[in-house]
């Protein structure tokens, strides 16, 4: 294994300091410049819980670390900054393993971010582990002058808008897991949406930029569940009209050929990293006319409603589609 110091010499040689840090890597804390990055957001990686080095390399782990990141900060319309990595590594470890982390995290910059943002490494910890893999990564990102978009803004009549797809990671997942068994070379798409998953980082920005919505988060833990935590902070139900859902031609394939239930892995899967918003009736011309000059895969898929009448799926006959729980928990036994 590479010793601390020649890690932490590798990250600063690879990542140059990010503006808005005026100290970064190599002291024993960071200093950022006054008024910057009135946005944080962190997220770990446990082995065996969030990834699997049997079927993701050390480069996927590390855009998808970079990725969950960047969609967080997406989802509150702001743009992304300095970050900051937590490495727990096991001392037997392939010193290659960490490197190919590191250049994950590169690659998934370079590929992810618009050039109007800078996001590099501002400093971090090393440490040994007798136990499982763990990834920190805290990220830091500055909101739109007209200030973050938060969960608990949505109000009924509030049209539900999804910006991309869903249930493509938790094909690939499935897939890599054995739960059905393909051919996979004919779900490239599914494979490379867990491994290495999008962010709207450019989408969100420009939303929080022009105030298009009332709300908004990015969808992590699943479609249904991701929703209910907007319905929740802002005190309002919804319906939301499963039969508007985009469907991917390899969920259809799945369906089709395999059998598998697409609309569950559409409504429950996670690890899509898109972003779900509500916004009011008069602003849905302005997200329909940023769709058209930005290509984006927009879809309204359904209504805020009063409290009372609680979340309401409908699936594709129009019928009340009930589920045991709405997404991925982080502490439920399996």
């Amino acid at each position: 294994m590479t010793t601390e110091f020649e890690l932490i010499a590798r990250i600063a040689a690879l990542f140059g300091a990010p503006e808005g840090v005026a100290v970064g890597i190599g002291d024993d804390g960071a200093v950022l410049d006054p008024g910057r990055f009135d946005l944080v957001t962190m997220d770990t990686m446990v082995e065996g819980v969030h990834f699997d080095r049997d079927w993701s390399s050390p480069q996927d782990v590390g855009w998808k670390l970079l990725a969950s990141n960047l969609s967080d900060i997406a989802a509150m319309g702001g743009g992304p900054g300095a970050f900051f990595l937590s490495m727990a590594l096991p001392a037997a470890l392939d010193p290659g393993w960490p490197e190919g982390v590191l250049e994950g995290i590169k690659e998934a910059a370079r590929a992810l971010v618009p050039e109007s943002f800078e996001v590099s490494a501002g400093g971090g910890d090393l440490s040994a582990t007798h136990g499982p893999i763990v990834l920190t990564m805290t990220l830091m990102g500055e909101a739109s002058p007209a200030g973050p978009v938060l969960r608990r803004g949505a109000v009924p009549g509030d049209r539900i808008v999804l910006l991309g797809q869903t249930g493509l990671a938790a094909a690939g997942l499935a897939i890599l897991r054995g739960d059905v068994e393909v051919e996979s070379g004919q779900f490239a798409c599914a494979l490379r949406a867990h491994r290495r998953p999008g962010a709207q980082v450019r989408a969100g920005a420009l939303l929080g930029l022009y105030g298009v919505p009332s709300a908004m988060i990015d969808v992590s833990d699943g479609l249904v569940q991701d929703l209910g935590h907007i319905l929740k902070a802002s005190e309002v139900g919804a319906r939301l009209e499963a039969y508007s859902l985009p469907h991917h031609p390899e969920l259809v394939m799945l369906r089709e050929e395999y059998g598998v239930d697409i609309l569950r892995l559409m409504l429950t899967g996670g690890d899509d990293y898109e972003l779900l918003m509500t916004i009011p009736p008069a602003r849905m011309p302005k997200i329909w006319d940023m769709a058209r000059r930005h290509s984006w895969d927009v879809h309204d898929i359904g209504e805020v409603r009063s409290p009372d009448e609680g979340l309401v799926v409908l699936g594709p006959e129009g019928e009340p589609v009930v589920f045991e729980h709405g997404g991925y928990r982080h502490f439920e036994a399996k």
